[in-house]
């Protein structure tokens, strides 16, 4: 479902299905609008406070789940619901409740920390040069992998990290080390697990123009290339451009990364991107909007639209994907 804010009121939005086009509902969240989500993973969706309280909200459940305040964000510039960039779940709170990760990227700097119901506070990965600027993580085969803007891979084990306070960040495996180059910088880029178990990486082309006295960004194009890794040894092996992701169709933007096979969603079309307005500009959404919503159609490379755009939404935040539990009516 896309989840579309209200303007009406502080804690109703509303979600529209892309299954039955014509319907929109609306769904009530335990805490008031806090300008941003940066994140939904199993049906939850995340927020964080002025204080750099993150808080885990579950509207299709009404439930929510505090974590632990965030200590290393006074320093860093900007509006403080830009400083959690995204965030990851491993599982789902409700059926593994002592057995979940959290994962963040947080800071303009693109950096990375976790979380584990049985530690007191978040364990902050060491500054790295290839652990800056990442843009997206995804659990897979028990890892934790994570993509930068500039194509560099990287992965860590969560699993081993004691809960006392002493527990040091584990160790950074870099599978594509980070290449200081303009060509290989990239806005957005995300990593992505197909419905056969395979791993991609796609990549967000943009086009700005000036409008009125700021620059707009319009998604020109996505490229999407296969991981090819050797997962006994921890190695990367080759990336190669593919047209197509499974035959799977693919949601990306603030949320959990998300492939779909087309049988669980029939009226989607089979290898294109479903993408949302995610590029981070400080007052984007203030004065343009999200208006950067559509399809990417990867055999033709083709864009359309699936939801219009309105004009009053400007000054509220991003549309954002969400997954509700499938017993949810």
């Amino acid at each position: 479902m896309l989840m579309v804010p209200s303007k009406k009121s502080a804690t109703k939005q509303k979600v529209y299905g892309l299954q039955a086009k014509s319907k929109v509902a609306k769904i009530e969240f335990p805490k008031p609008y806090t300008r941003r989500y940066f994140g939904s993973c199993y049906g939850w969706i995340a927020t964080v406070d002025k204080s750099f309280n993150i808080t885990l909200s579950n509207p299709f459940k009404n439930l929510s789940i505090h974590l632990p305040q965030f200590d290393s964000m006074a320093y860093d510039s900007g509006p403080y619901t830009y400083k959690i960039q995204k965030v990851v779940l491993s599982d789902d709170p409700l059926l593994h409740p002592n057995n979940f990760v959290v994962v963040v990227i947080y800071s303009v700097y693109g950096r990375v920390a976790f979380y584990r119901p049985c530690q007191e506070n978040w364990i902050y990965m060491d500054v790295d040069e290839d652990q800056s600027l990442i843009s997206d993580i995804l659990f897979h085969k028990g890892l934790v992998y994570a993509i930068g803007e500039y194509n560099n891979l990287v992965s860590f084990d969560v699993n081993g990290v004691g809960d006392d306070e002493s527990s040091k960040p584990p160790k950074l495996n870099t599978l594509v080390p980070k290449i200081l180059k303009l060509e290989n910088y990239l806005h957005r880029v995300y990593l992505v697990k197909s419905s056969m178990g395979n791993l991609y990486s796609i990549h967000k082309h943009f086009d700005f123009e000036k409008v009125g006295e700021r620059m707009a960004h319009w998604t020109k194009k996505f490229t999407v290339f296969k991981l090819i890794l050797d997962y006994e040894n921890g190695k990367f092996l080759e990336k190669k451009e593919v047209e197509s992701i499974d035959g799977d169709i693919v949601f990306v933007s603030d949320n959990n990364t998300l492939a779909v096979s087309t049988l669980n969603f029939p009226r989607g079309q089979p290898n294109s991107i479903y993408f949302t307005d995610d590029f981070i500009d400080w007052d984007a959404y203030e004065v343009l909007g999200p208006r950067d919503i559509g399809i990417f159609h990867l055999k033709d490379g083709s864009l359309e639209k699936y939801y219009q755009f309105k004009s009053s939404h400007k000054d509220l935040s991003p549309y954002i994907w969400i997954s509700p539990s499938k017993e949810y009516n």
